[in-house]
C-alpha cells in the first residue's frame, strides 16, 4: 500500500513539474521574433554574436551594442535559417551596451509588442531564447526587484538563471509582451539576472550631433538620419566636416535619398564636386564634368528652394567660391566677372539684401573696395543689417585709399550695437579693433575705456598681454599709477615676461623710483641676458642717481648688444 501512495505522489510531483515547463499558448509564435545577429569586421572577420528581437513588422530590432563596436556589417538569422543584412542603426547607448537598428526585410516579419506599462514587482516572467526548432525554448522566474532607469523606464532584477549565450534575449510578461531584454549579473551570481527595459532601447534615436560621439563614430555600418530636416542638415554638415571625400560623397548621397526635396543635399554635393574635382576626376577633361554636375545640382536644388533668385545666388556663390580657390582656371564661366554675371541675375530676379552682400563679398575678392562698401551698404540699410556686416563694411572701408578713421570708428560702433547683449565675445572682437583706431587718432582715454569695455565683455577672461596694452594706453595718457599697476598684474600672471619688467622700470624711471626700476630690470635681464634696452635703461637710472661708472658701464654694454640710442648717451654722459 505504502509502495502504491509513494508511486502516486512521484507521478503527482512529475505532473506538477511538467505543468511548470508547459509553454504558454503564445510562445510558439513569439519565438519567430527572435533571432542571433552576427557583426562583421572591415576585413570581413567576424567580430561577434548575440540574441536580437523584432520590435516592429517592419523590422526594427533591439540587440547588444558592444559586437558593434568596429562592425562594418551585420547579418541577422531567424528562427527559419533565414538571413537579412542591418541596414541602419537607428540608436544606441553604449554605457547600458544596447542597440537599435534597422533590418532590411522584404516582408513583414514576426514582432514582440512591447508592454506600455513598467512590469511590477513579483510579476512572472518569461526569458525566450532563440531556437530553430519547432517548440520554444525558454526559461520562466519572477520578477524580484523594479529599480528607476531612466523616466519612465525601469530596470529589473529576475530570478532567473543566466547563461552566456543567452545574454540579451527578450524577456515577457505573462501575456507575451516584451519588457526588457537580460543582462548579466555584474556580481557573477548565476541565479540572478537583469532587465533593462525594452521600452528605452526602442526610445533611442540619434540626435544631430550625436553622429561625432565615439558611441556611432566605432560603428562602420550607416546610421540613420534625424526626421527633423533641419536636424539632419546639421547632422550631414557635422558628418562631411570629418570625413573623406568618397565618404561625404557616399553620406551626401544617403542624404539626397532619404530627403529628396531638401535643397541643401544637392548644395552640399555642388560643393563637393566643385572643390574636390581633381580628388574625384581621373583627368583634367573629367573635372569639367564635375564643375558641370555640380552647376547641374545647384538648379535642382532651386527647384526646392522657392526663392526666384535662388537659383543664380546659388550659382554665382558656386563660381565665385571655385574662382576664389583655384585662380589657375581659366575656364570660361568661372571667373570672379562671370559671378558678378550671375549675381546681378539674381538681384534682377529678386532684391533681397543677401544677394548685395555676396555680390559685396565677391567685389571684394576683385579689390574693387568701393563697389563692395557700396553693397554693404545696401545690406546695412536694410532690415538683414548685422554686426558682422557694418564690420565688414568697416573693414572694406580701410581699403579705400584717403578713407576717414572716424568713418571706420562709426560703423564699428554700429556693429558693437548690434551685438546686444547676448553677443559678448563678438562683440569684445570689434571693441578691441576700435582700440587700434583711437590709439592711431592719440584718443588714449577713449581707448582706455574700451580696454575697460573689453574686459567686462570677457568678464575679466583675458589674456596677460591685454593689461600690458592697457599699461601703454594709461602710459601714454599720463596715467601713470593705473599704468604700474596694470603691468605688475601682468607680471603676477606671468612672471617669467622679461616685456613686462621692463615696461614696469620705464614707468618706474618716470615716477623717480630708481631703485625700485633698477629691481624690475635685474629681473628682466635675468630671464634675458641680451635685453639691450634694459640696460640702456639701468644706465639711466645710474645717470639720474649720479653713478657716472655704473652709467656708462651698462650703457656700453647697451651699445655692445646693439641699442641704437646707447651712443648717443654714451657721448652724453660718459666723457
Amino acid at each position: 500500500m505504502k509502495r502504491i501512495l509513494h508511486l502516486i505522489l512521484i507521478s503527482c510531483l512529475c505532473l506538477s513539474a511538467v505543468a511548470q515547463k508547459k509553454a504558454p499558448k503564445w510562445m510558439n509564435k513569439a519565438k519567430k521574433a527572435v533571432f542571433t545577429v552576427t557583426t562583421y569586421g572591415k576585413d570581413g572577420a567576424q567580430l561577434g554574436t548575440s540574441t536580437g528581437v523584432f520590435v516592429s513588422e517592419t523590422g526594427e530590432a533591439l540587440s547588444l551594442y558592444g559586437i558593434f563596436k568596429g562592425a562594418e556589417k551585420a547579418v541577422v538569422t531567424d528562427g527559419e535559417g533565414q538571413t537579412f543584412s542591418v541596414d541602419r542603426i537607428l540608436g544606441a547607448d553604449e554605457m547600458y551596451d544596447v542597440i537599435k537598428f534597422k533590418v532590411g526585410v522584404p516582408k513583414k516579419v514576426a514582432y514582440l509588442p512591447i508592454v506600455p506599462e513598467a512590469v511590477a514587482n513579483g510579476a512572472n516572467a518569461y526569458l525566450l531564447l532563440y531556437s530553430t526548432g519547432k517548440n520554444a525554448s525558454f526559461k520562466s522566474g519572477k520578477v524580484t526587484e523594479v529599480t528607476k532607469l531612466k523616466e519612465p523606464y525601469k530596470y529589473y532584477q529576475l530570478a532567473l538563471a543566466l547563461e552566456e549565450s543567452e545574454l540579451n534575449a527578450p524577456i515577457l510578461t505573462e501575456e507575451g509582451q516584451l519588457f526588457s531584454l537580460a543582462q548579466a549579473d555584474a556580481g557573477g551570481k548565476k541565479d540572478v539576472c537583469y532587465g533593462i527595459s525594452a521600452g528605452y532601447v526602442n526610445s533611442l534615436v540619434i540626435g544631430s550631433t550625436s553622429y561625432l560621439s565615439s558611441t556611432y563614430r566605432n560603428i562602420g555600418i550607416a546610421k540613420t538620419w534625424p526626421k527633423e530636416i533641419n536636424d539632419a542638415t546639421v547632422a550631414l554638415y557635422l558628418l562631411i566636416g570629418t570625413q573623406d571625400v568618397q565618404t561625404s560623397l557616399a553620406t551626401i548621397n544617403d542624404f539626397i535619398a532619404t530627403f529628396p526635396s531638401a535643397p541643401e543635399g544637392y548644395l552640399s554635393r555642388s560643393d563637393l564636386y566643385a572643390q574636390n574635382r581633381k580628388a574625384l576626376a581621373q583627368s583634367e577633361a573629367e573635372q569639367m564634368t564635375y564643375l558641370d554636375k555640380a552647376l547641374e545640382d545647384v538648379k535642382t536644388a532651386a527647384k526646392y528652394s522657392g526663392g526666384k533668385g535662388d537659383s543664380w545666388y546659388n550659382q554665382a556663390k558656386l563660381i565665385s567660391n571655385v574662382a576664389i580657390s583655384d585662380t589657375t582656371l581659366t575656364a570660361s564661366g568661372w571667373t570672379l566677372d562671370a559671378a558678378i554675371e550671375a549675381i546681378d541675375k539674381a538681384i534682377a530676379e529678386e532684391d533681397l539684401p543677401m544677394y548685395h552682400q555676396l555680390k559685396a563679398d565677391i567685389y571684394v575678392n576683385k579689390k574693387d573696395y568701393q563697389k563692395a562698401f557700396d553693397e554693404y551698404m545696401i545690406v546695412n540699410n536694410s532690415d538683414k543689417a548685422s554686426a558682422n556686416t557694418f564690420y565688414l563694411a568697416a573693414k572694406t572701408k580701410e581699403q579705400i585709399s584717403g578713407f576717414n578713421i572716424g568713418d571706420v570708428i562709426a560703423l564699428l560702433d554700429k556693429a558693437i550695437e548690434k551685438c546686444g547683449e547676448n553677443m559678448k565675445v563678438e562683440a569684445a572682437g570689434y571693441v578691441l579693433e576700435r582700440v587700434e583706431w583711437r590709439l592711431r587718432l592719440t584718443q588714449y582715454k577713449e581707448a582706455i575705456a574700451d580696454y575697460d569695455l573689453y574686459y567686462s565683455l570677457l568678464n575679466g577672461q583675458v589674456f596677460p598681454n591685454f593689461f600690458y596694452l592697457r599699461e601703454q594706453a594709461k602710459f601714454r595718457a599720463g596715467d601713470l599709477d593705473g599704468a604700474l599697476k596694470d603691468i605688475q598684474t601682468a607680471i603676477q600672471v606671468s612672471p617669467r615676461t622679461p616685456d613686462y619688467y621692463a615696461e614696469e622700470a620705464s614707468i618706474l624711471i618716470r615716477q623717480q623710483k630708481y631703485e625700485e626700476a633698477l629691481n624690475s630690470l635685474s629681473r628682466a635681464i635675468q630671464l634675458a641676458p641680451d635685453f639691450a634696452s634694459c640696460y640702456r635703461l639701468r644706465g639711466v637710472c645710474y645717470v639720474r642717481q649720479g653713478k657716472k661708472n655704473e652709467a656708462c658701464e651698462a650703457l656700453n654694454k647697451a651699445k655692445e648688444l646693439g641699442d641704437p640710442v646707447a651712443e648717443k648717451m654714451i657721448k652724453e654722459h660718459c666723457k
